[in-house]
């Protein structure tokens, strides 16, 4: 479907040659399903993720990296605007009361902006495989975050009113496994609010971006996504497509679990 040949800074990083390394993308002919051909090794990605947001490659310290997101200005914010699509479908800032987790938290700045905008007696919660942000989102946030690949039961029996996944479901090589994890540790009037790359950017992008790296392993569509997120016990509240401040477009999910499954 699409042959990539541009630099890959994600194989850079691991020492991966780009020789050894068939880089296409490839469409299911049955479910519609796009798909990277690189299929890194787990050796390979716990390589990858503990280098992943390297400081001196991202040419600023983690801190910095946290001030300048959670400082930009609500027209600019994009997880303010997650924040806002959540709220429209959820109306969940109008609890007292409840527990968030951000599933690969990152930095947390999605945690941020959650524990500015949610008030009242809500705790926070985050996962993320990178060492050096996950110490930055519990430090910065006050957040329990956890330095981990995310599982169900990760916080033992702990339920969720309000769980977010931002860009993580692309990168797994088993995306429905981290939906019926999430299924697991949501609480039964909770709320999923899922966001990957769209597919609408495949063939706009040019070779070089982001999105066709190793890192990446999925390209989503509405139906492919929506199709997943039934097959793992969920109503799909509400879908659409947000663009960003740099001219992509990202897929999101509102969803609850269903009761009736499990």
């Amino acid at each position: 479907m699409r042959q990539v040949t541009s630099d890959d800074h994600y194989l850079d990083l691991i020492g991966k040659s780009y020789a050894t390394s068939q880089r296409q993308w490839f469409r299911c002919v049955t479910c519609g399903h796009v798909h990277n051909s690189v299929r890194l090794t787990d050796s390979e990605l716990e390589q990858l993720y503990k280098r992943f947001r390297d400081q001196e490659w991202r040419n600023e310290t983690p801190d910095e990296y946290f001030d300048r997101i959670t400082s930009l200005p609500l027209t600019e914010s994009e997880n303010s605007k997650k924040i806002d699509i959540i709220e429209e479908w959820t109306r969940i800032g109008q609890r007292s009361s409840g527990s968030a987790l951000d599933v690969g938290c990152g930095g947390g700045v999605l945690i941020e902006t959650m524990r500015r905008r949610l008030h009242g007696n809500w705790s926070f919660f985050g996962v993320e495989p990178t060492s050096s942000f996950a110490e930055l989102a519990s430090r910065r946030t006050g957040a329990h975050v956890v330095n981990s690949n995310y599982q169900s039961g990760i916080f033992g029996a702990q339920k969720f009113e309000l769980i977010t996944c931002c860009q993580v479901l692309e990168h797994l090589g088993a995306p429905n496994q981290l939906l019926s994890d999430v299924r697991s540790d949501l609480a039964g009037d909770g709320y999923f609010y899922l966001e990957v790359p769209d597919i609408s950017d495949f063939e706009t992008l040019p070779d070089g971006h982001d999105r066709f790296m190793a890192q990446h392993v999925s390209y989503f569509s509405e139906p492919v996504l929506r199709a997943a997120l039934e097959q793992s016990g969920f109503n799909v509240v509400q879908q659409g497509v947000a663009t960003t401040v740099r001219g992509r477009n990202n897929l999101w999910f509102v969803s609850q679990a269903l009761s009736d499954v499990g």
